[in-house]
C-alpha cells in the first residue's frame, strides 16, 4: 500500500509537471483582429463558445460587430496596390460605397481588413507572436525531500494566424520547461534537456476549404483532434485523467502531440467530424482516429447565435449541450530498434453542458493495451472517468469542482477530488489554487497547488 502512495505522489506530481508548459492562450490573435482576450475565453486558456469555432475554423475571425461599418470612424481607406487585379478592383468599389451600404467586401478572416495590401500580399497586420510563461508552486506533506517546490517555470514562444482566408497556421516552441519529477533526489524537478520539452512542440498548418468544399485538411505536429477539451483547453492546473493517463513503459496519452494529416470539417452547421493519420517514427504502419460531436443550443460552428425572442425571454436561451465521441488506434514500442509492440486503442465519450455562468464537462475513457511494458504481453484494460463543475463567480473568477477516477489492469484504483479556484486580475493573467486530494487503495495523500500564467 505504501509502494502505491509513492507512486501516486510521482504520478500526481509528474502530471502536474508535465502540464505546465501545456496550457497557452495566443495574445497575437487579440492584436491581429483588435479584440480582447475575453472574445475567446472565460478565464484563458480555457476557450469559449466563440474560442472553440475559432480554433475549428482555421483561426479564421467569424464575429462581427453589429455597428462595424468600415472601422476609422466610418471613414474608407482609400486602396492602393498592384497584386490581384479583381480583388483590387472588388475593394476599391467596396471602399467607394457610402458607409452602410452592403458592398462585397473581402474578408481577412471574416473581418473586414485594416490593411488591403498588406491582406492581398498574404501578410498578418502585425508580427504574429507571443510569449506565455508559467510560475507554479507545490506543496507536497508526503514527499520525502523539498517538500515546498517553488522552482516549477515555463516559458513558451507561440505564433498563429491565417492567410487570406486559406491558409492556417500555429506553432509552439519551448524556450525552457522542467524536466522530470525524482522524489529520491528531491520535490523540484530538473531542467529538461528533452527534446520534446525544449523544442517544437507544435508546427501544423490548416489549408481551409479545399478545393471550395467544407473540408480543412491539417498536416504538421499537433494534438489530434479526440476529446473535447485539450491540454490547451482548460482553468485548472492538472490535466484531466482522461486524456493524460499512461500505461506501463508506453508513454502515448491520448493528447500528446503527433506528426499527423487530419481531414475535418462542420456539417449541417452544428456536426463536427475529424479524422486523421499518425506517422510514428520507427513504424512500418500509420495509426488511425476519428472524432464526431454535436452541439445543440448556443451559438452554432460557424459562429451563427440563434435568433432570441426578446418579449418570452426563456433559460433556453442561455444554453447549450455538446456531445462527443472517439477512437484511436494504434501501437508503439519501448525501442525502435526492438521488435516488441504494444497495440493499443482509446475510445471516449465527453459531454459539455452550459447554462448562464454553470458548465458542467463529463468525460469516459476506455483503452486497451496489449503488451504496455514490450516484453510480457500481458492485456491491461483501462477505465477512466472524470465530472467537473464549473462556476463563474464573476467575469474574472471562477470556481471548480472535479471528480476523477482511474483503473488500470491489475493496477491501484486512483480517485482523485479536486477544487481549484481561477481568478483573472486582467485577462492575459491568470492566478490558480488547485488542491488535490488522492485515495489509492485505502491509502490517502494531499497536494496543493498555486499557479501564475501571464501571455502577451
Amino acid at each position: 500500500m505504501q509502494t502505491y502512495k509513492h507512486c501516486l505522489i510521482v504520478l500526481c506530481v509528474t502530471l502536474v509537471m508535465g502540464s505546465l508548459t501545456k496550457a497557452h492562450a495566443i495574445p497575437a490573435f487579440s492584436r491581429e483582429h483588435n479584440t480582447e482576450c475575453a472574445t475567446c475565453h472565460t478565464i484563458f486558456p480555457e476557450l469559449n463558445e466563440y474560442g472553440d469555432v475559432f480554433l475549428k475554423n482555421g483561426f479564421v475571425w467569424a464575429k462581427q460587430k453589429k455597428d462595424d461599418k468600415g472601422g476609422n470612424g466610418g471613414a474608407k481607406p482609400e486602396i492602393r496596390g498592384e497584386g490581384d487585379p479583381a480583388l483590387l478592383a472588388k475593394l476599391k468599389e467596396s471602399s467607394a460605397l457610402p458607409n452602410g451600404s452592403k458592398g462585397e467586401m473581402p474578408t481577412m478572416g471574416g473581418a473586414t481588413p485594416k490593411s488591403e495590401p498588406l491582406w492581398l500580399a498574404g501578410l498578418p497586420q502585425t508580427v504574429p507572436l507571443s510569449l506565455s510563461g508559467t510560475l507554479n508552486a507545490s506543496y507536497n506533506d508526503d514527499a520525502p525531500y523539498d517538500k515546498l517546490d517553488l522552482s516549477t517555470r515555463a516559458l513558451s514562444l507561440l505564433s498563429g494566424g491565417v492567410i487570406r482566408d486559406k491558409l492556417g497556421f500555429f506553432v509552439k516552441y519551448n524556450l525552457f520547461a522542467e524536466g522530470a519529477f525524482n522524489p529520491a533526489l528531491s520535490n523540484t524537478p530538473i531542467n529538461s534537456d528533452s527534446p520534446y520539452a525544449k523544442d517544437l512542440e507544435e508546427f501544423y498548418l490548416v489549408w481551409r476549404n479545399t478545393f471550395g468544399t467544407p473540408v480543412n485538411f491539417k498536416v504538421g505536429r499537433f494534438r489530434p483532434q479526440l476529446s473535447l477539451w485539450k491540454k490547451t483547453n482548460k482553468t485548472g492546473i492538472s490535466d484531466l485523467v482522461t486524456t493524460s493517463y499512461r500505461v506501463g513503459s508506453s508513454k502515448f496519452t491520448s493528447d500528446s502531440p503527433e506528426d499527423a494529416i487530419e481531414a475535418n470539417a462542420v456539417l449541417f452547421n452544428r456536426l463536427y467530424l475529424a479524422a486523421g493519420v499518425v506517422d510514428r517514427n520507427g513504424q512500418d504502419t500509420n495509426e488511425g482516429y476519428g472524432h464526431i460531436s454535436l452541439k445543440i443550443g448556443g451559438s452554432d460552428f460557424h459562429a451563427r447565435e440563434p435568433e432570441l425572442d426578446l418579449d418570452n425571454e426563456s433559460i433556453f436561451d442561455y444554453m447549450y449541450l455538446v456531445v462527443g465521441a472517439y477512437g484511436y488506434s494504434g501501437r508503439n514500442s519501448g525501442d525502435l530498434a526492438s521488435n516488441e509492440r504494444n497495440n493499443f486503442y482509446r475510445t471516449g465519450v465527453d459531454l459539455d453542458f452550459m447554462v448562464k455562468s454553470l458548465r458542467l464537462k463529463l468525460a469516459w475513457a476506455k483503452g486497451q493495451d496489449k503488451n504496455p511494458d514490450f516484453a510480457s504481453h500481458v492485456r491491461r484494460m483501462t477505465d477512466a472517468y472524470v465530472a467537473e463543475a464549473d462556476y463563474m463567480l464573476t467575469p474574472d473568477l471562477l470556481a471548480l469542482f472535479r471528480y476523477e477516477y482511474h483503473e488500470s489492469g491489475d493496477g491501484p484504483v486512483i480517485k482523485r477530488y479536486i477544487p481549484a479556484i481561477s481568478y483573472a486580475p486582467i485577462q492575459n493573467t491568470k492566478v490558480t489554487c488547485e488542491y488535490q486530494h488522492v485515495t489509492t487503495d485505502g491509502a490517502h495523500s494531499n497536494l496543493a497547488l498555486l499557479g501564475i500564467r501571464v501571455a502577451f
